[in-house]
């Protein structure tokens, strides 16, 4: 939704515009049970929007000389009726045929001309009070604008360029450079949001079409009491123009609705490398909530041997629905997959992860971790996610180390695998020293 109360999909038909003001007003009255929106067609009404048990008479007529929608619209005033069977000033014909026995008709105006009428309608008589046509009065001319929004809307969809709204909804086409311009300034004037939308749309849909614009880097997570490497992370990184880390290309990606599928894309990439890793260690990649629900996903661990995969939950975008959530990662985890909840203490979110979703591994934020060796308050808090992880059966990776002191300062708090430049930058899997380079921290280092 924009700020100007409309999007894109509301120009494509902006019957959803109109569809929206009948559905909440169906809401607000505790006696309705069906609405209709009618404009006015010479004579007659025309019902062009409806709601509730009204839907199935959108497109039927009502003759405005003899009906109360007629006399609301002449009038101006909100009319309410108790019984429609016995009202002399309703039409039998159109009471019986709307199956409508009580309801409240409010005249809809723009700029002191009456063009439509709304009615709200029960199937019992006297379903409305004296209260409901004081609201629907105090509403009468936001109705009236509101509706006639709608009906604005529908001219300006029928005077734009034939381009516009087709690359409104992400389709470039075979547009030239001056359809793109009139494109821009249609789409900033009536929706300002669109232009960053598309702009990111057509950067990730580059990064789409030519996958040789990504590569993986591999940065080693290592048993720091053994001095081995027990992981490596799958770091995704983009070659685009203008440059943009690789955080802002995955941002941009969701925002441009392709996140899933520029997420799955590096996972698949990763996922090419899972043969060249030695017996017993995992690689881990990185998927937000919506990819981790994808089955596109779950393809891709089937094809790649689930047992050596960690999947590390990540931020991109909010958790909507746990339970949809919590469902996925338990058929991940049933074809072999472990889970990570990436960043934790950087924020509630990574702690709401770990309490709905019991990962089996937890990630320390680099904001726990840098300084660690000489800030109490900081090893403290590790010290205490250490022993959540040990009583959960969670165990805990400290990432963002980047010297031999922090290092040092996580082993003795009890943390055993570290992540970090000072054990290994990113970098080609080739270059990864998986024994005898692997740094270990000395056991006896003072805190």
């Amino acid at each position: 939704m924009g700020t100007h109360g409309f999007d894109l999909g509301d120009l494509q038909d902006p019957s959803r515009f109109m569809q929206r003001v009948a559905d909440h007003a169906l809401a607000l009255l505790p006696g309705a049970e069906g609405v209709l929106v009618g404009l006015r067609d010479g004579d007659h009404l025309r019902l062009v929007c409806g709601s509730g048990y009204m839907t199935g008479h959108v497109g039927d007529s009502v003759d405005l000389g003899t009906s109360l929608s007629g006399l609301a619209l002449r009038t101006g005033r909100v009319l309410r009726s108790d019984d429609l069977a016995l009202d002399p000033n309703a039409s039998a014909e159109v009471t019986a045929r709307l199956g409508v026995r009580s309801g409240v008709f409010v005249p809809l105006r723009r700029k002191g001309v009456a063009f439509g009428v709304m009615t709200v309608n029960s199937r019992r008589p006297g379903a409305f009070a004296p209260a409901d046509v004081a609201l629907l009065s105090g509403l009468a001319d936001f109705l009236g604008i509101a509706v006639g929004l709608a009906d604005d809307l529908a001219v300006v969809r029928d005077n734009l360029p034939s381009y516009v709204l087709p690359m409104a909804l992400g389709d470039e086409g075979s547009a030239t450079p001056e359809q793109l311009a009139v494109r821009r300034f249609v789409l900033n004037v009536l929706y300002p949001e669109s232009a960053p939308r598309l702009d990111a749309r057509s950067r990730t849909q580059a990064l789409l079409d030519d996958p040789g614009r990504l590569s993986m880097a591999f940065q080693p997570v290592v048993d720091i009491v053994e001095g081995r490497v027990m992981a490596v992370e799958a770091l995704a990184r983009f070659t685009s123009e203008p440059p943009r880390a690789p955080d802002q290309c995955f941002s941009e990606a969701h925002l441009a609705g392709l996140g899933v599928e520029l997420e799955l894309l590096a996972v698949r990439r990763a996922l090419r490398s899972v043969p060249e890793l030695p017996p017993g260690v995992a690689m881990t990649v990185n998927v937000g909530p919506e990819t981790m629900a994808s089955a596109g996903l779950a393809e891709l661990l089937a094809l790649a041997g689930p047992a050596r995969v960690v999947l590390e939950l990540t931020e991109h975008t909010s958790v909507l629905d746990y339970a949809c959530l919590r469902s996925s990662v338990q058929a991940l985890r049933a074809m072999g997959a472990r889970l990570a909840v990436d960043d934790t203490g950087a924020g509630i979110s990574s702690l709401a992860h770990i309490l709905k979703l019991a990962p089996d591994f937890i990630k320390l934020d680099r904001g726990i971790v840098s300084g660690l060796d000489a800030d109490p308050a900081r090893r403290a808090l590790a010290s205490a996610l250490v022993n959540f992880g040990a009583d959960t059966g969670a165990r805990v990776v400290a990432e963002g180390a980047e010297t031999p002191d922090e290092v040092a300062a996580l082993r003795r708090v009890g943390v055993r695998y570290v992540q970090g430049y000072w054990l290994g930058r990113p970098g080609p899997l080739a270059d990864i020293g998986w024994t005898g380079e692997v740094r270990a921290a000395p056991a006896a280092a003072a805190v």
